[in-house]
């Protein structure tokens, strides 16, 4: 499996894309970088979006992908989630007012854009021995990270949140951990507004860790705010764990 790096910043400015990863070629985790990065006929090919949550910067791209796919024949886009992150969906952004109810545009073997709740805890199978799992973390609103299950193991993709347990708790009962992509949006200097705000910095990062009783895997760190990304590199490189790398725009990962 691999996986594509379209964005991995925590906001959008000049060079710097919100979080979208594609798995190889037609699935992709969060929706906040894809058509700024992929080419028409590559957009073409994105089938299956999952989402971690509801705000802007993992979804905005939903609608930009549904709009140049207006022409395409054939299977339509299918967006899935928690049933609670579904419904915040159809009722706050594709909702016929801020964009347009593409779920009511027929195409030939459905509907332009479709949605698909999936049940928190059970993996859902896609292609090639891959499937995915939704499990719940702490943020500001209701939000999930996913776990990626292939032949030879589980990757793990925590979407945005804060302290949280019930992930790795998960992540303890399976066999052959791969690989953790793990958020760290802020500086340690700013660790009550990274609390606030339901993310992690350096420091709680580190800890969160430690909660997995497996420690021989690579980490992958995404979601850093850009104006703050010289310090949040400089504090994990002081935490001395070469297993941790922070990712770029455009890195492709062999999982």
């Amino acid at each position: 499996m691999r996986m594509k790096v379209l964005g991995c910043y925590g906001t959008e400015f000049l060079q710097f894309k919100s979080c979208g990863f594609l798995l190889d070629r037609s699935v992709m985790l969060d929706a906040g970088a894809i058509v700024s990065t992929l080419k028409l006929e590559e957009q073409r090919e994105v089938r299956k979006i999952f989402i971690t949550h509801a705000h802007l910067d993992h979804i905005k791209d939903i609608f930009f992908l549904a709009n140049n796919l207006f022409e395409e024949a054939g299977q339509g886009l299918r967006i899935y989630s928690t049933e609670g992150i579904v419904r915040s969906l159809k009722e706050h952004f594709i909702n016929g007012i801020i964009c347009p109810d593409f779920t009511a545009i027929p195409q030939q073997d459905g509907y332009l854009l479709e949605f698909e709740a999936i049940q928190e805890g059970a993996f859902y199978p896609l292609s090639h021995g891959i499937s995915m799992r939704a499990e719940r973390v702490d943020h500001t609103i209701e939000a999930v990270g996913y776990i990626i299950r292939c032949d030879h193991g589980h990757i793990v993709y925590t979407g945005d949140t804060g302290p949280t347990d019930h992930i790795w708790k998960v992540c303890n009962t399976l066999d052959n951990l791969l690989a953790v992509f793990i958020e760290c949006s802020f500086p340690n200097e700013l660790q009550e507004l990274a609390t606030l705000c339901g993310h992690l910095t350096p420091q709680t990062m580190a800890q969160e860790l430690e909660k997995l009783k497996d420690k021989d895997y690579p980490i992958f760190v995404f979601h850093m705010k850009p104006q703050y990304l010289k310090a949040i590199e400089e504090e994990i490189n002081a935490l001395g764990n070469e297993r941790i790398s922070i990712l770029t725009q455009g890195e492709e990962i062999k999982l």
